[in-house]
């Protein structure tokens, strides 16, 4: 399937000409009026057509599934322009903004933030204080303000709630549970971690090694009755880690509705396939958020973007490989993250500590 573009001098009679050509099942994309073409008027007509290829016969099937190749290709090109359109809108609108202003935009888009959004918040920032925004002390003072409104974070670090970890396979569950365990037990929390596995038992022993080393209690169960048990039972402020099946999930969820549940995301991830992977839960409106993997991209002004489009609690991040590359979220770190890049990407070529 390709598109042809065709000149003639009247519409009426070019799509005549073409649909006596290709067969009257042909899908007219775009006609163009009144072209000059030196001293006369033209129109252009596209049209889709099978590589050159003409139907002998009216298609039922292949006329549908022509329509839904040229509606996947009108689709794009519209949105494609749209994009463009809105592109022109916000350069157009940035001229009127003060330059420390502008600068503030380019940073948030290079460091990898929503265009429309980073334009957004520089006009909350100017609606807010006016001309003090051409100093560029006084805007990025507010814009840290803005995004700490912006961007909810969590409390549970400084409860005694447990909690569930919940993502897709390869998110960093166990490794994070780890970290999570290390990090409330240096803030003088109780703390214990649960694995529950009805599938391997042989996923525990890492987290039993990890219990070993640093003398923080472990539980691992294949049976949902005595994870039960041990929740009842263990005071502790509970760290549940349990793979990464969805339909596993769902169902533990719907079981432990009194647990804090925080979904766990690489930072690669962007904003449909977060979407994607809420939307396979029923009742996920009250799961806090952490994203892990800081270290494997090259920029993370995307997280902030999708932290204040979820609306979400951000929990923490995990920087690396390493125990303890854990850190907690703020204003100052979302500024850090939007204007100075992100300073945890791995070093090819260095080897991790």
């Amino acid at each position: 399937m390709k598109v042809k573009t065709y000149v003639f001098d009247d519409v009426q009679k070019g799509i005549e000409i073409l649909k006596s050509e290709y067969g009257p099942d042909t899908i007219i994309i775009e006609v163009k009026e009144n072209i000059k073409n030196g001293s006369r008027k033209t129109c252009e007509i596209s049209v889709a057509v099978d590589n050159g290829s003409q139907p002998s016969e009216y298609d039922p099937v292949r006329t549908r599934e022509k329509t839904e190749d040229i509606w996947n290709y009108t689709t794009k090109s519209l949105l494609d322009k749209i994009a463009l359109f809105e592109s022109d809108i916000i350069m157009d609108r940035l001229k009127s903004y003060p330059l420390s202003l502008r600068f503030i935009y380019d940073k948030m888009v290079e460091n990898g933030f929503n265009a429309q959004l980073a334009m957004t918040i520089i006009s909350e920032v100017y609606s807010r204080i006016g001309e003090l925004a051409k100093e560029t002390v006084r805007a990025s003072y507010f814009l840290k303000d803005l995004l700490g409104e912006k961007i909810k974070i969590s409390e549970t670090m400084s409860t005694d709630d447990s909690v569930i970890l919940l993502g897709p396979s390869g998110a960093g569950k166990t490794q994070t549970a780890k970290k999570l365990a290390i990090i409330l037990s240096a803030l003088g929390k109780s703390v214990s971690i649960v694995a529950y596995n009805p599938v391997n038992s042989e996923s525990c022993y890492e987290l039993k090694a990890f219990s070993k080393d640093v003398g923080i209690p472990f539980s691992f169960t294949a049976q949902v009755d005595e994870l039960y048990s041990i929740l009842e039972k263990d005071r502790r402020k509970k760290i549940i880690d349990i793979p990464g099946s969805v339909t596993l999930q769902k169902g533990i969820v719907e079981k432990l509705k009194d647990v804090k549940r925080i979904m766990l995301l690489p930072a690669g991830a962007r904003d449909e396939k977060i979407r994607n992977y809420f939307n396979q839960f029923n009742d996920l409106n009250t799961a806090e958020l952490i994203f892990t993997k800081l270290d494997e991209e090259e920029t993370l002004g995307h997280i902030c973007h999708n932290l204040i489009v979820l609306k979400q609690p951000v929990c923490c991040f995990t920087t690396g490989a390493n125990i303890r590359d854990i850190v907690m979220p703020s204003k100052e770190l979302f500024y850090k993250i939007l204007f100075e890049g992100n300073k945890w990407k791995r070093d090819e070529g260095k080897p991790l500590q």
